[in-house]
């Protein structure tokens, strides 16, 4: 079939570093907690994925399949927690990208909750709410002005006025496309890793 392109996000806090298979191909190779690998081009229609332990071919921590359609950018965000007694299952989260440019003068942001440990969310830059009760394994996407905004995520509240968990502050130039994955624990001292709760945020396609 025609050509898709897909790329990983390996966003599980307390997995290892991991392989990617394809149809049984090994199709990427070591790739660590909190990055996202380039695209690779795949044929559209339906593909088996495993994800096993780097280096590790025989051991699987998730094995399934994802159909991906002609002409479609993907990111397949690895979330969730392996080992048997995980809050939220190790699983892909298959997200269909949007890389065109966005009007003039705007940023568009994609936001992704992979943090296992962390309620609903909103997310919110001054006094606008970009994002509204954003659960785990869910994603939005938002087009605002270009310029320096700081984001505070809160609790899920109706009022879009819960505590502050963390802050960060981002730099948006328009015509740019940019992606946030909320990940890590809120609480790590009582989670199977010490991986503390962090926005990742990044620029385009890299």
């Amino acid at each position: 079939g025609a050509a898709a392109r897909a790329r990983l996000a390996h966003m599980s806090p307390n997995a290892p570093d991991v392989d990617v298979y394809v149809d049984g191909s090994a199709a990427l190779e070591g790739v660590p907690f909190g990055t996202t690998s380039a695209y690779l081009d795949l044929a559209s229609g339906d593909h088996t994925v495993r994800i096993t332990p780097a280096g590790d071919a025989d051991t699987s921590v998730f094995e399934g399949d994802v159909s991906l359609s002609a002409g479609s950018e993907y990111t397949v965000a690895a979330a969730g927690e392996i080992g048997d007694d995980a809050d939220q299952a190790f699983e892909p989260i298959v997200l269909t990208d949007d890389n065109s440019a966005p009007g003039d003068g705007a940023a568009r942001i994609r936001a992704v909750h992979a943090s296992p440990d962390a309620p609903a969310v909103d997310i919110t830059a001054g006094g606008d709410t970009l994002f509204d009760g954003v659960g785990f394994g869910a994603d939005g996407s938002v087009e605002v002005p270009a310029g320096e905004y700081t984001l505070d995520i809160r609790g899920d509240t109706d009022g879009n006025d819960g505590d502050v968990v963390a802050s960060f502050d981002v730099s948006l130039d328009g015509g740019e496309v940019y992606r946030a994955f909320a990940v890590g624990y809120l609480t790590p001292a009582d989670d199977p890793a010490h991986t503390a709760f962090d926005l990742l945020f990044a620029r385009g396609e890299t």
